[in-house]
C-alpha cells in the first residue's frame, strides 16, 4: 500500500528560484570552514561541465574499469549527474562548498563488478574522503563488498548507498545498500511520498527528494541541466546534506553525522519507521541546527570478530569499572560489541539504559566466540549470559569461569536508540 501524502505542513513552502528537491529538504546555501570530500563511485564525472569544474579533484579522480581509463569523462551521464545534486545540496555562498571525488566503477551501461566496487571503496578512503557515495546497486551479497565497507566505517568515512528502484517488483534486498555501515536511501516524489520505484525493506534508512531531480547534464552546451528519477537521485541528496553538515561542524565524527540525518528527518506516514520510507525524509535545516550528538563506541563492531581489531573497553589490566554512550539497532549498525578482560573468578556486572520506547537487551559471549549463525547449538556453546526484556533497562552479572577476552554486546530493536552501558569487574585484577 502506498503511503498517505505528508502533510503541508510538512513540506517546505516554496522559495522562487530554488528546485523543488532543494526546497523539500528545507535548504538554504552556506559554507563551513572546510570543503569536505565526497567520493562519487559512479560512470565517472564530466570535467567539463562549468559548474563542477571548480569542485572535481581532478588529480585524485580514478577509473577501476578495465578499458575505461578516463574518469574525467562520462559516456552515460549518470555519475556527472550524481556529483551535480551533491555539489548543488552543499553549495556555498561563493564557490563549491564540497570536494568531488570521481572514482569509476562502472561501464557506460552501468554495468559494475564486485572488484571493481571493492577497489573504488577502498581507493576513496585512502583519498581521505569523508563521504563515499554510492548510486548503484544489485541482488547478491559479497564478503568482499561488506569487508570494504568495514574498513571504510573504521577509517571514519559516512558510506551513503542507493536502496534501489526494485520497488515495483520486490524481491531480494539491494547490495550495497543493505550491507551493514552503509546508509541506505529511498526516493520520494514532490508529494512527499515514495516512489513506488523505492526499494523497500528494513535496511532503509531515510528517504529523499529523487523524482525529476534537476542537476548537471554531461557532454552539452555550459549550463545544461537534464531531470533524471530514481534512488540514486535520492541518495546523491543526502550525501550533499552529510557533506553541509561536515563542512559547518569539521570535528564530527561519521556515526555523528549518520545520527543527525537519522535524528532529524521528517516522519513520513504512516508514523514511526518503516519499510516505505526508513525514519523519514531527510531535512538539511533541521540537521545543520541540531545539537551535536554524544561520540559513540567505534566501528565496525557488529559481531565477535570485527571487535577484535578495536581497543579493548577493558583490558587485563587497569579501570575497575567503565561508562559509555553509544547507539544501535539499525539495519547497517545492528548491535555494538565491546571487549572485556575477564580473569577466572572474576566478576562482572553490567547494566544497559536506552529510552522507554526501545527494545534493547545485553548478552555476554565467552572468550573465543566466532562468527557464526547464531542457532540454539551456536548459543549454548558461546553464550556466557544473557538479559532480555521488553524495554531497554537490561541487567546481567556473571562470573568468569576461565580468563580471557569477552564480548559485551548491546543488541539492538527495531530502530536506532540512543543508550548507556555501565560495566564494572570485581575480584583481583
Amino acid at each position: 500500500m502506498d503511503a498517505p501524502i505528508v502533510p503541508p505542513a510538512a513540506v517546505a513552502a516554496p522559495v522562487a528560484g530554488v528546485p523543488t528537491h532543494l526546497r523539500q529538504i528545507e535548504w538554504t546555501p552556506g559554507r563551513g570552514p572546510r570543503r569536505p570530500v565526497v567520493a562519487v563511485l559512479d560512470t565517472g564525472v564530466d570535467a567539463g561541465v562549468p559548474g563542477l569544474a571548480d569542485a572535481i579533484d581532478t588529480r585524485g579522480a580514478r577509473s577501476f574499469v578495465p578499458g575505461t581509463r578516463d574518469p574525467l569523462s562520462d559516456p552515460s551521464g549518470h555519475g556527472t549527474h550524481v556529483a551535480g545534486i551533491i555539489t548543488d545540496v552543499a553549495a556555498g555562498n561563493t564557490g563549491p562548498g564540497v570536494t568531488i571525488l570521481p572514482v569509476t566503477i562502472a561501464d557506460a551501461r552501468g554495468a559494475t563488478r564486485t572488484l571493481d566496487l571493492v577497489r573504488g571503496v577502498r581507493y576513496a578512503v585512502a583519498r581521505g574522503a569523508s563521504v563515499i557515495n554510492i548510486s548503484f546497486g544489485g541482488e547478491g551479497f559479497s564478503a568482499a563488498e561488506q569487508a570494504a565497507l568495514d574498513a571504510a566505517a573504521r577509517a571514519g568515512v559516512l558510506v551513503v548507498v542507493s536502496a534501489g528502484n526494485n520497488g515495483l517488483r520486490g524481491g531480494p534486498p539491494v547490495y550495497p545498500g543493505a550491507y551493514r555501515q552503509a546508509l541506505a536511501v529511498g526516493a520520494v516524489g514532490d508529494d512527499g511520498r515514495p516512489l513506488l520505484l523505492s526499494a523497500k525493506g528494513p535496511h532503509l534508512a531515510v528517504v529523499a527528494p529523487g523524482d525529476g531531480v534537476v542537476a548537471a547534464r554531461a557532454h552539452d552546451r555550459p549550463g545544461a541541466t537534464e531531470a533524471r528519477t530514481g534512488t540514486s537521485m535520492a541518495t546523491a541528496v543526502v550525501s550533499g546534506v552529510a557533506a553541509r553538515i561536515l563542512a559547518l561542524r569539521p570535528r564530527l565524527s561519521a556515526p555523528q553525522v549518520r545520527t543527525l540525518i537519522e535524528t532529524t528527518a521528517r516522519d513520513v506516514p504512516p508514523s514511526g519507521r518503516d519499510v516505505g520510507s526508513g525514519l523519514g525524509l531527510v531535512d538539511l535545516r533541521a540537521a545543520l541546527a541540531a545539537p551535536t550528538p554524544p561520540r559513540e563506541d567505534r566501528e565496525p563492531n557488529d559481531d565477535t570478530v570485527l571487535v577484535r581489531a578495536l581497543a579493548p573497553l577493558m583490558g587485563p589490566g587497569g579501570a575497575r569499572g567503565r561508562a559509555l554512550r553509544g547507539r544501535t539497532g539499525s539495519w547497517g549498525d545492528p548491535r555494538d560489541g565491546f571487549r572485556v578482560y575477564l580473569r577466572s573468578g572474576q566478576t562482572v556486572t553490567a547494566v544497559l539504559k536506552g529510552p522507554g520506547r526501545a527494545d534493547l537487551d545485553l548478552a555476554l559471549w565467552r572468550a573465543g566466540t566466532p562468527r557464526g549463525e547464531r542457532d540454539g547449538a551456536f548459543a549454548r556453546r558461546w553464550l556466557a549470559a544473557i538479559s532480555i526484556g521488553p524495554a531497554s533497562i537490561e541487567r546481567l552479572s556473571i562470573t568468569a569461569s576461565r580468563s580471557g577476552f569477552y564480548t559485551l554486546e548491546v543488541q539492538g530493536g527495531r530502530e536506532p536508540a540512543p543508550y548507556r552501558l555501565i560495566v564494572r569487574r570485581s575480584g583481583r585484577l
